[in-house]
């Protein structure tokens, strides 16, 4: 018997998305702070811009490089990686 409890990071994802822009196939970007990247997708990428899309099923962590004059994609994820 296992038990360890599974978490389904792309349910959380999804409800995530249905609260913040009212459809599973929305578009989010903002900052999160560690513990709510935990909470949400069961890690901390860092810190910078997150962006998720329902559509897409992504979830993109992207932050400023070369003195704030350019951005970069650290870590361009599928929800199922999660």
């Amino acid at each position: 018997m296992n038990t360890v409890a599974q978490v389904d990071y792309a349910a959380n994802l999804a409800f995530f998305l249905l609260d913040k822009t009212g459809s599973i196939y929305g578009v989010w970007s903002g900052r999160m702070t560690a513990k709510d990247q935990r909470a949400l997708f069961g890690r901390f990428l860092g810190k910078g811009t997150i962006r998720i899309d329902g559509k897409d099923e992504t979830l993109i962590h992207i932050v400023k490089v070369c003195f704030g004059l350019d951005w970069d994609y650290k870590d361009y994820l599928r929800w199922s990686q999660l």
